[in-house]
C-alpha cells in the first residue's frame, strides 16, 4: 500500500476522531502543505454516493466522442475534470490534502465559508460545468447544454433535501472554484500552441521522417510537448530515446520490426483483430485513449464499492496521469518525427500493403497508446494493486467485454494492440510503455492526498 494513499475502508467513528484531532492540531501548528479541517456541521464528501462523480466523468467522455477531440487534448480535458471533481470535494475530505502547491502553477484556489452549510454534489456540478464549458472550444450546442443539464438534475436533485439557500450557496462557490480553477488553466500554453500550430511545417528531406499518410489531414497536435505538465516538472523529463537506426537493410532492426508488422496482419487471428479493435479509441468512435481508461476508473468505483472520497482521489490521480502522458509522448513524437510503418513497407516492401487500422496524423515514435496505457495502467495499480476487472468501456460499439487479471495486463494488451493494428513498430510500443510508466512514478512521487497515518 503506497504511504500517500489511506487504507481502503475507514469507520464513520474513526474519521470523526481523526477530524477532531486534526482540528486540535491545527489550532497550535501551521501545516506545510495544503490541509483544511471541517467544521462538524459540514457534511463529509464519504457519505455521499459515489454516482454523480461517475455521472460526470461520462458527460465529459460523450463531449469528447461528441465533438471528435484528439488524444492529447482530451487528455488534458480528463486532466482538469480530475482536478476539479477532487477539489470540489476537498472541504468536505478533512483528513485529505489539496493539490494546490503540488501541481505546477495551482498556487490558490478558494475555500468555502465554514460557517455556511454546503451540498457537495452541487458544488461539484457548478465547478465541472462551469471548467468544462470553456475547456470544450467551438463546441456543438448539445455540448455546453449536457453540462447544463446534468448540473441543473443534480440542483434539483439536493433541492429534495436542502433549502434552497444552501443550494443557491454550494452553486454560487462551484461557480467560484471552476473560475478560480480556469485562472490556473489559462496559463497552461494551451492557447498560444493551438494559435502557433497553424504555422508548423512538416519537416523534410530525410526518408526517415515522418509524412502524413492521408494528404487531406493535418498534423495533430505539432506543438503539445509545450503545454505545461500537471506534476512532471518538463515534458521531456520520462523521454526514451529512439534506440535504433533507420535503415533500408533487409538484416537491420528497423527492416525486420516492418516485416514483423506485416506477418501479424498477413496472419491475424480473430483474437488479435479484436483485440486491435477494442483499444482503437479512434476520436469521434469513443471518447479517445485517455477517455477509455477514464471509463474504467468509473467501472471499478462499482465493483471495489469505492466512496466517494476514494473515488475522487482515483479521477484525480487517473486524470493527471493520462494528461501528462499526453505531454510527454506528443513532446517525443514530434522531436524524432518518425515515418509510420505504412509509409516505409509501402516504400521499401510491398507497394500495396495496407494496415488494418487507419494510420493516425501524427509521427510513430513513441506509441500514444502504449505510453498512456502503461501510466494509467501503472496508477490504478498504485491506488488498488492487484485487480481482476473486467472492462466494458466499449461494449456500446457492440464489442464483447474483456477480463483482465491485472491494470498491467490490460495496458500491456492495450499496447501491442497497436502492432497488431499495423500502425507502430515494436520499439514504439516496448519503449513507450517505459516512458509512461515513468510518468506514472514521478507523479506519485510527487501528490500526496493523505497525511501519512500515524499509529496504524
Amino acid at each position: 500500500m503506497p504511504l500517500n494513499m489511506r487504507p481502503f475502508s475507514r469507520s464513520w467513528l474513526s474519521l470523526v476522531t481523526c477530524t477532531l484531532l486534526v482540528t486540535a492540531v491545527l489550532s497550535f501548528t501551521v501545516p506545510s502543505a495544503p490541509v483544511r479541517a471541517q467544521v462538524v456541521s459540514w457534511q463529509a464528501a464519504a457519505q455521499l454516493d459515489p454516482a454523480f462523480l461517475q455521472e460526470w466523468v461520462q458527460v465529459v467522455y460523450d463531449a469528447a466522442m461528441r465533438e471528435a477531440t484528439n488524444p492529447p487534448n482530451s487528455a488534458r480535458i480528463y486532466g482538469y475534470a480530475g482536478v476539479t471533481l477532487y477539489e470540489a470535494l476537498f472541504p468536505g475530505m478533512p483528513l485529505n490534502r489539496s493539490l494546490v502547491g503540488q501541481l505546477n502553477g495551482l498556487r490558490d484556489l478558494p475555500y468555502p465559508d465554514e460557517t455556511q452549510q454546503y451540498d457537495w454534489t452541487v458544488v461539484t456540478a457548478a465547478a465541472m460545468q462551469t471548467v468544462m464549458d470553456k475547456l470544450f472550444v467551438n463546441a456543438a450546442p448539445e455540448t455546453y447544454e449536457s453540462f447544463v443539464a446534468l448540473r441543473e438534475a443534480h440542483i434539483a436533485a439536493s433541492l429534495e433535501t436542502f433549502d434552497a439557500e444552501i443550494v443557491e450557496g454550494s452553486a454560487a462557490f462551484g461557480d467560484e472554484l471552476g473560475a478560480a480553477i480556469l485562472e490556473w488553466v489559462s496559463d497552461d500554453n494551451y492557447d498560444e500552441i493551438r494559435r502557433d500550430s497553424a504555422a508548423y511545417e512538416i519537416p523534410t528531406g530525410d526518408p526517415s521522417l515522418w509524412v502524413l499518410t492521408n494528404p487531406n489531414a493535418r498534423p495533430a497536435e505539432p506543438l503539445w510537448g509545450q503545454v505545461r505538465p500537471f506534476a512532471l516538472d518538463y515534458a521531456d523529463e520520462c523521454l526514451v530515446p529512439l534506440n535504433y537506426e533507420f535503415s533500408t537493410d533487409e538484416n537491420s532492426a528497423f527492416y525486420q520490426q516492418a516485416v514483423e508488422i506485416m506477418d501479424f496482419n498477413n496472419n491475424s487471428t480473430p483474437e488479435m483483430r479484436e483485440t486491435a479493435e477494442w483499444w482503437v479509441d479512434t476520436p469521434g468512435l469513443t471518447g479517445a485513449p485517455a477517455g477509455h481508461w477514464m471509463l474504467i476508473g468509473s467501472q471499478l468505483v462499482d465493483q471495489l464499492d469505492l466512496d466517494t472520497e476514494r473515488a475522487a482521489e482515483m479521477y484525480a490521480m487517473l486524470g493527471i496521469s493520462v494528461a501528462d502522458a499526453f505531454i510527454s509522448c506528443w513532446s517525443a513524437k514530434y522531436q524524432f518525427n518518425l515515418l509510420r510503418p505504412e509509409t516505409y513497407i509501402q516504400e521499401y516492401i510491398s507497394r500495396r500493403w495496407e494496415p488494418y487500422i487507419e494510420t493516425p496524423p501524427f509521427p510513430e515514435y513513441p506509441s500514444g497508446h502504449s505510453v498512456v496505457s502503461a501510466a494509467a495502467g501503472d496508477a490504478l495499480t498504485n491506488l488498488f494493486g492487484q485487480v481482476v476487472f473486467t472492462d466494458s468501456a466499449n461494449t456500446f460499439r457492440g464489442l464483447r467485454e474483456r477480463t483482465y487479471y491485472s491494470f498491467e495486463q490490460a495496458a500491456t494488451e492495450a499496447a501491442i494492440s497497436r502492432l497488431y493494428g499495423g500502425i507502430h513498430f515494436r520499439t514504439a510500443v516496448e519503449n513507450g510503455m517505459r516512458q509512461g510508466r515513468c510518468v506514472t512514478e514521478r507523479i506519485f512521487d510527487r501528490i500526496v492526498l493523505d497525511p501519512v497515518a500515524q499509529g496504524e
